[in-house]
């Protein structure tokens, strides 16, 4: 562990989406890294299972349904009363849709904005307060976005689901901006991962896709991304990296 990583030793870190793929991931990581974790999911049993292979103490799965802003809140007073407050989060969660914007349903895009921009929203503001509370010197906020925010993909069933993305570094910045004329240290950051081998569009398009698109484009690991969240929860206190992105070699976008 460099000496930079070793100021989060003991910390509280809250992970969305951690019940698998890259929310699994970086919850391994953090836990190899001596945080503890309380790691939220509408589905617990694989952070469970977790919990119990690896015996640790560090690891508090929570069933949260993100589309419920009470759920949300409810286990930001769980981590107060249980640890003081949260240190680190992560806004990993995120769902993708199956239709374009022109045969799109008013219901499919309700749960996509629920999850990948009000969730993410409200967490960001009850991590905010958490922190500045405690006058917190050190404290982080990363939001996970995709590099379909940074273009449109030519594919339909992605339209919604990347301006959503868009919302996501729009959102990095205006936090950024806020916390700055607030002359607060929380720093945040906007990771934006390329094609990730993780189950996002084959929970939402099917198992034909999802086997196709791996097949057909060249992908990384949730396990690259990780450790792409530990360099950036490893700069010095200093140093602000807002947007970072990482892809696979030989993408085409």
């Amino acid at each position: 562990m460099t000496t930079n990583m070793n100021r989060w030793k003991g910390k509280v870190a809250f992970v969305t989406g951690a019940n698998g793929g890259i929310g699994m991931a970086i919850t391994k990581r953090l836990l190899d890294l001596d945080l503890a974790v309380v790691a939220i999911d509408k589905q617990t049993e694989l952070l469970l299972e977790l919990k119990d292979e690896l015996k640790t103490t560090n690891l508090y799965p929570l069933n949260v349904d993100l589309c419920h802003e009470e759920e949300i809140i409810r286990a930001f007073q769980w981590v107060e009363e249980t640890f003081g407050g949260v240190d680190v989060l992560i806004n990993n969660a995120g769902v993708g849709g199956r239709s374009t914007l022109i045969d799109g349903t008013v219901s499919e895009w309700k749960k996509i904005l629920d999850v990948n921009v009000i969730a993410l929203s409200v967490c960001s503001r009850e991590a905010v307060r958490s922190m500045n509370s405690r006058n917190l010197k050190d404290a982080h906020i990363i939001h996970l976005s995709s590099n379909l925010a940074h273009y449109v993909p030519s594919y339909g069933p992605f339209h919604f689901y990347s301006a959503t993305k868009h919302a996501v570094r729009a959102l990095t910045e205006g936090l950024r901006q806020e916390l700055r004329a607030l002359k607060s240290p929380i720093k945040v950051t906007c990771v934006s991962p390329g094609l990730v081998k993780s189950s996002i569009f084959k929970n939402s398009l099917g198992d034909n896709f999802d086997k196709h698109l791996y097949e057909t484009y060249p992908s990384i690991s949730p396990a690259d991304i990780a450790s792409t969240i530990e360099f950036v929860l490893g700069t010095p206190p200093h140093v602000q990296v807002q947007d970072i992105i990482i892809k696979p070699i030989g993408s085409e976008a």
